[in-house]
């Protein structure tokens, strides 16, 4: 921006406003909101947002990955109002509302097994906090030392400190990782650049004997291993199979390793099955879920944990077993309203079981991408699915970065009605469960005709 002012002059020359000037948006650089300035959205019904002129869009990334059954749906909409005319809010210390006691409940009833505890925070990072300072204090009250954590390449858990040494994307967290105290990352599951070289369909997911060598060497020191499963989503929607996901609890078991399922994106469904730990059939020490919890309506968050766990928790006032962690907003009522109502949901919409043939038709449908030759990889697993960009799709070459080409899709479908967010070279898309497949058939042909007309645009630079 020109400066207007001299040397001479106190005062600046008048410039005009807009709505967002005051805004600091996240993850978006400040010359893409100069040059495409944000949607500003009215309101929402079912899969659809609609902005302050009335246009339509599709939803299709679910508003960041919560909206599991649509905007405004009533269910959720009536439960907050009539909470919001009992109540606001209520501290959770040694005092409960009674949306927060039903929702423990209600959440006790689909948690995988063995998973018996529960405590509130506000939100994915929040949980993930939580989960590892329990899995430090477990370890102390235990007498043991270990004070690190092991994770993976690749591996997104949050914004928050504790949950960026533990993550390991690079443009998220290398500026950070130098104020942390040093942990350890084994490889990430990535099957179509699979670190190790092999073939997902007849591996043996060799990828984790990284894994293996770090537990070797270092287990004493390891306080819980904490992971993805199913699904990196952050990296790029990076889907691997449960073989793998599998072994990192055989290691973990076979090490004396507790582990921490990052469930805040994947559980409710998203997957095909209730939780993604789920399609492995163990059951994580520590379980984090968030996002899909309130149906996007408000933010909670809870880590859950096994008995024995939270045994060694157990104490008067002489002991020091507590855990002395708590948020202002932890069990808020309208919040635990609306998750009241979003489990009701999940029960009445038969979720997973419904979603079978809907993630097949959607599954089949994204493989009418692999026409195009700059679609490398297309990832599915239930209602998720992600197409990975290449210059190269025989080489696997990757798009030259200041090509920005999946950005410019994304803004390409949003002026054809369509909401969509790149991760990096990845298109992905994770719209409400509730999306028909007609209106799967309509996101997806959307997103064909922004991806030929930017391809046509910039072809002479891929």
């Amino acid at each position: 921006m020109e400066n207007t002012m001299n040397s001479d002059s106190t005062h600046s020359a008048p410039r005009s406003k807009t709505p967002y000037e005051h805004l600091w948006l996240p993850f978006t650089y400040f010359k893409d909101v100069e040059e495409n300035p944000p949607l500003i959205i009215d309101k929402g019904e079912g899969i659809y947002l609609f902005d302050s002129s009335g246009c339509a869009y599709i939803d299709g990334i679910g508003s960041w990955w919560v909206s599991i059954f649509g905007h405004n749906h009533p269910v959720i909409t009536s439960a907050v109002k009539k909470q919001l005319d009992k109540l606001e809010h209520v501290m959770m210390a040694g005092i409960i509302s009674e949306p927060a006691l039903r929702l423990s409940n209600l959440l006790s009833e689909i948690l995988p097994k063995g998973l018996s505890r529960i405590f509130y925070s506000d939100n994915g990072s929040t949980a993930v906090e939580i989960a590892l300072k329990i899995a430090l204090q477990y370890h102390s009250l235990r007498g043991e030392n270990r004070t690190e954590f092991v994770s993976f390449d690749g591996g997104y858990h949050g914004d928050t400190l504790g949950a960026m040494s533990v993550g390991m994307i690079p443009q998220y967290h290398a500026l950070f990782h130098e104020c942390f105290k040093k942990h350890t990352f084994a490889n990430s599951p990535y099957c179509y650049r699979c670190p190790v070289g092999l073939d997902a369909k007849t591996c043996k997911a060799e990828c984790m004997d990284s894994l293996e060598k770090i537990l070797s060497e270092k287990g004493e020191s390891i306080a819980a291993c904490i992971f993805e499963p199913m699904v990196q989503g952050a990296v790029g929607m990076r889907v691997y199979p449960s073989k793998v996901l599998s072994r990192i609890f055989s290691l973990c078991r076979k090490y004396g390793i507790l582990t921490i399922a990052d469930e805040v994106a994947m559980g409710f469904g998203r997957t095909g099955t209730m939780f993604a730990c789920d399609h492995s059939s163990e059951v994580p020490d520590i379980m984090c879920v968030a996002k899909g919890l309130t149906g996007g309506y408000l933010p909670l968050s809870a880590t859950v944990v096994k008995e024995q766990i939270f045994e060694e928790f157990k104490g008067d006032y002489k002991s020091e077993r507590i855990l002395n962690h708590g948020h202002t907003f932890t069990g808020n009522p309208l919040a635990a309203s609306a998750a009241c109502a979003t489990l009701t949901l999940v029960k009445e919409y038969d979720i997973p079981g419904s979603l079978q043939s809907k993630a097949d038709f959607f599954a089949k449908e994204l493989q009418k991408f692999s026409e195009y030759d700059i679609v490398g990889d297309i990832r599915t697993i239930g209602m998720v699915g992600a197409l990975e960009l290449v210059r190269d799709k025989k080489t696997k070459e990757r798009l030259p970065a200041d090509l920005r080409l999946s950005f410019k899709i994304s803004r390409k479908a949003l002026k054809y009605g369509l909401i969509i967010r790149p991760l990096g070279d990845v298109l992905y898309f994770m719209p409400p469960l509730i999306i028909t497949e007609e209106q799967i058939r309509t996101m997806l042909f959307l997103t064909h005709r922004a991806l030929r007309e930017v391809i046509d645009e910039e072809l002479s630079y891929i």
